[in-house]
């Protein structure tokens, strides 16, 4: 089954918190890198949340949806939000590739957002090195996989040696039981691999500049996931970067897993009324408010306020 017909992606709180920061930071990250002409290529499926982003948050226009199944292909044709949005039918695996002999394409630098609704596979890895290793100058690079640890073995061992195989020899023999048995710290164990990757591919090729990782995040909504993203710059512009990156106010790496508690409109709207506050905001603090949150929802809520959505059914 296509996963826009298991999941309606247009209703994922975490996962729309997470694409919030992400673009927060594309968007920083514009004004030291010239994305002017940059191209967007990602999987707008039949929603193109991101594209929608993409065009109104950098003012990108060239953008380039990859869409494999043959029904998803036609509905995402006619669901394009921009005429500029070209859509892409078959594998990404087989279409990216065909960029690396295109002028044009290669004359740009790319925002490119694999956004796997799967597991990590061979046929991924090998996709992230080919584009690691070939995209333009300034391209930055994100990647989205399940993270679920049943995906990768049934036991300890079965998962170490798993992401061995996809991951090389970023994966160290000394990955506690812990890390490959706890769901939340397997995810982000596998996120820090899946950085380390990227940046040993691009140190193997000898890119100029580098994979100056950005975004480093976990979420949950029907399932555990991870995102990992970062820049391929020039050596003129890696500094930069990596300075925009280092800063406290930044917001792309995270160990707080983003599975954000649902909340009523009154409720939020109670609740970001509050913010930003230097005071400790805990349990008794919502509760004289006149509702309750346990201690973690009221956490992620505070880190995460300013990307909370908000939906409403408008009509009955």
């Amino acid at each position: 089954m296509p996963s826009f017909d298991a999941v309606n992606y247009s209703l994922r709180p975490n996962k729309t918190i997470q694409r919030a920061i992400v673009f927060e930071g594309l968007r920083s990250l514009s004004y030291a890198l010239d994305w002017s002409s940059a191209a967007y290529i990602g999987f707008g499926s039949i929603w193109f949340a991101d594209f929608v982003m993409a065009h109104k948050r950098l003012g990108i226009e060239r953008m380039i949806s990859i869409e494999s199944d043959q029904i998803g292909f036609r509905r995402a044709e006619y669901n394009r939000p921009f005429r500029t949005v070209t859509v892409l039918n078959g594998l990404s695996y087989e279409i990216i590739p065909e960029f690396y002999d295109d002028p044009v394409m290669m004359s740009q630098p790319w925002v490119i957002w694999l956004d796997y609704d799967s597991e990590l596979s061979d046929d991924a890895t090998h996709e992230l090195r080919g584009v690691v290793e070939r995209a333009p100058a300034n391209s930055a690079l994100m990647v989205t996989v399940n993270a679920s640890g049943k995906k990768y073995g049934a036991d300890p061992s079965q998962k170490r040696e798993r992401l061995r195989v996809l991951l090389g020899d970023v994966v160290p023999d000394a990955l506690t039981r812990e890390q490959l048995r706890d769901p939340d710290a397997f995810a982000l164990t596998m996120a820090d691999l899946l950085q380390q990757f990227l940046q040993a591919t691009a140190e193997n090729c000898a890119r100029p500049g580098g994979f100056v990782p950005a975004f480093r995040a976990a979420y949950r909504d029907k399932a555990s996931m991870i995102t990992v993203g970062g820049i391929l710059p020039t050596i003129e512009r890696r500094d930069a970067v990596s300075t925009l990156v280092t800063e406290d106010r930044w917001e792309g790496f995270s160990d707080l897993a983003i599975i954000a508690p649902h909340l009523t409109l009154k409720e939020l709207a109670v609740l970001q009324a509050q913010m930003p506050r230097s005071e400790v905001m805990d349990r008794t603090v919502v509760q004289e408010l006149g509702f309750d949150l346990g201690e973690d929802q009221i956490e992620i809520f505070r880190r995460y306020y300013r990307h909370y959505p908000a939906f409403a059914q408008l009509s009955a």
